[in-house]
């Protein structure tokens, strides 16, 4: 006899079928959140405003390279 798991992704808001994880960064600190296509459609609108007037992080790794390089270079 055979076992069969089922996992269902369930939407953090309310309970329905999710479709997603969504993962989000807010004040260094980071998230995930499992939401229905609604749900995350509607938080990325709502955050389309600021992300559109945001600048990109650039990456820590490349900033510590930058950093190194200077010190190789002195």
């Amino acid at each position: 006899m055979a076992t069969r798991i089922i996992s269902t992704l369930v939407d953090d808001l309310d309970g329905s079928e999710a479709a997603e994880t969504v993962q989000f960064s807010l004040d260094g600190r980071s998230y995930e959140i499992d939401l229905s296509s609604t749900h995350a459609d509607q938080l990325r609108a709502g955050l389309l405003p600021y992300l559109q007037v945001a600048r990109k992080e650039t990456s820590t790794i490349r900033r510590q390279v930058r950093a190194a390089r200077r010190v190789l270079r002195s």
